[in-house]
């Protein structure tokens, strides 16, 4: 499909201050587990719930979305289950939100499915965006604020060159070996230019 799914899952994601204009408009929205509180907390409906929903503060949240109910005991969390049910539906990418912060081997775990069904093209969590970028993307900046740009799976390398920021990167090595870490843009758009495998450009949100 070649809107992309807007899916939340559990883990640290933005507050009910967040700016959803952040988040293109997305025909379909599915929740794994706990992610669907934070859908709620920000206003979104939604379509369909997957999960063991053990972290659910109250089961009475499902009440009216339709869902797949997951034995706890399984051999996939309940963000693999997600990214695997939208495969299913047809859609070949999606925008995560949630997933920060939390037991390390949560996110590491997390992580390691984007070598299976592909990267989101946005990953929102309670501090930071991730924006994909597969060739080259004008994104908008707070001049001064940090900017890193990490691969955007494990095995991922890739030369990212840029415009607008404080040290400008040119063919510069990109992978899980070496990223540029807390750069920063001096202008209101920085411009980032890939050859080879797609990079995360994660921008903090102002504290």
């Amino acid at each position: 499909m070649s809107s992309p799914a807007l899916l939340f899952t559990g883990g640290c994601g933005p507050g009910k201050q967040f700016n959803r204009n952040m988040i293109p408009s997305c025909s379909y929205v599915c929740a794994a587990d706990s992610g669907i509180e934070t859908a709620i907390h920000l206003g979104y409906t939604v379509h369909e719930a997957i999960g063991d929903f053990d972290s659910l503060s109250s089961l009475d949240l499902l009440a009216h979305i339709p869902h797949i109910k997951l034995p706890e005991e399984k051999d996939v969390t309940d963000t693999e289950a997600l990214l695997q049910h939208i495969k299913s539906k047809g859609f070949t990418s999606y925008i995560l939100v949630g997933g920060g912060e939390g037991r390390f081997d949560h996110l590491i775990h997390l992580y390691s499915l984007f070598s299976i069904y592909g990267p989101p093209e946005q990953w929102i969590t309670a501090r930071e965006q991730m924006i994909l970028v597969r060739d080259s993307k004008v994104l908008k900046t707070i001049p001064n604020n940090p900017l890193s740009i990490i691969p955007a799976a494990a095995q991922g390398k890739s030369l990212v060159s840029s415009r607008h920021l404080h040290w400008e990167l040119t063919k510069f090595p990109i992978s899980m070996e070496q990223q540029s870490i807390s750069n920063k843009s001096y202008e209101t758009t920085c411009e980032i230019s890939v050859s080879g495998d797609p990079v995360f450009v994660l921008i903090p949100f102002p504290q």
